[in-house]
């Protein structure tokens, strides 16, 4: 098989029907397991008994925007705290997740000169599912 190199610059990432790849600088998704070892009379079993995901995006603040991340980030948080906001996350390769996140308060301000950036990672409350199209 040949080698394929993929760039972090094709993702988009969709939060409640909103896109905000335009000023995202990173998106990672991690996926980890908790996976039991039981040692048996025949060997090592083992067990996987959960998954739990997060999602790290970086970018450029948005705050006053229209369809600003931020604010609708602090409204979740504030208003609706314990409602997860849906999230797909695809790649031009045509790998695509869907999950959903628990809403966090985001930060604001930065250093001078720079731009305002928010870091901002998020617990996945589903597993997130993959479709390749």
């Amino acid at each position: 098989m040949a080698t394929s190199i993929i760039t972090g610059r094709d993702i988009t990432f969709t939060i409640d029907s909103d896109n905000f790849d335009a000023q995202a600088t990173s998106a990672t998704l991690t996926v980890d397991s908790t996976i039991n070892t039981y040692q048996t009379l025949d060997g090592k079993a083992y067990y996987t008994t959960d998954t739990q995901g997060t999602f790290a995006v970086e970018m450029l603040a948005d705050w006053g925007a229209p369809s600003s991340l931020c604010e609708s980030l602090w409204t979740a948080a504030t208003s609706a705290p314990n409602t997860p906001l849906s999230v797909v996350f695809v790649a031009d390769t045509g790998a695509s997740f869907a999950f959903t996140v628990q809403p966090i308060l985001p930060s604001a301000g930065g250093t001078a000169p720079d731009a305002q950036t928010v870091s901002l990672s998020f617990t996945c409350v589903t597993t997130p599912v993959l479709t390749i199209s």
